[in-house]
């Protein structure tokens, strides 16, 4: 939009902001053009007019651009699993590492999975779905709960999304604890199976009809 030197200052700065002189303002177009690597000679985004100010002349994005090649659809956070009994404190956190590690392998390039160290902020939280899911990025929360007894664990797990806060999947898991670290890789691995088959099937274009599919 065209403005002249006496309106640049008004509309780039509050009304208590003291600018300086056309010195100033020159000198504030000089480093703005430093910053986007544009030139006086051929600007691509801020253009000069003689006697009468500048124009900004950079193209605005109307429509969001689809991801690159490679880029994920979809961002999934795992929060920590819940301690629901005597079970160990290290299990349960065994459990939710191995299946950051497990999506993170059958999912890479298609489901962004959030770092560990981002989710665990999010351990016994009471936060809500949805703000979670703002805080982190993320479209879906897969969440669950860990009980013992005697020898036998039964493992929990929920997919939600985060807009809706809607659960849209779940399946329980029992079994015996003869090896914990074997029961750690076997359920996370089918639970990370039954998410890439409904968030990322292999097909192109975006992921439709997940709730649908999930229920």
């Amino acid at each position: 939009e065209d403005a002249t030197r006496v309106q640049q200052p008004e509309r780039l700065w509050p009304e208590a902001t003291f600018v300086g002189s056309e010195h100033s303002l020159i000198a504030a177009i000089k480093r703005l053009r430093a910053a986007l690597g544009d030139e006086a000679d051929n600007p691509k985004f801020v253009q000069t007019l003689p006697r009468r100010g500048y124009r900004f002349i950079g193209a605005l994005e109307t429509e969001p651009r689809e991801p690159a090649p490679g880029t994920p659809r979809v961002r999934l956070v795992v929060l920590p699993f819940t301690n629901l009994s005597d079970a160990a404190e290290y299990f349960t956190d065994g459990l939710t590492d191995e299946m950051i590690s497990q999506l993170g392998q059958r999912c890479r390039g298609r489901i962004g999975v959030v770092a560990r160290w981002s989710s665990m902020v999010f351990k016994g939280t009471t936060e809500r779905v949805s703000d979670i899911g703002r805080t982190l990025r993320a479209d879906y929360l897969l969440e669950g709960g860990v009980r013992r007894e005697g020898d036998r664990v039964r493992i929990t797990a929920r997919l939600i999304e985060t807009s809706s806060e809607t659960q849209l999947w779940a399946e329980t898991y029992e079994r015996h604890l003869t090896d914990c670290l074997s029961v750690q890789a076997d359920v996370a691995a089918r639970i990370a199976e039954s998410l890439t088959l409904e968030l990322a099937p292999d097909t192109s274009g975006p992921v439709h009809g997940v709730a649908r599919s999930l229920a």
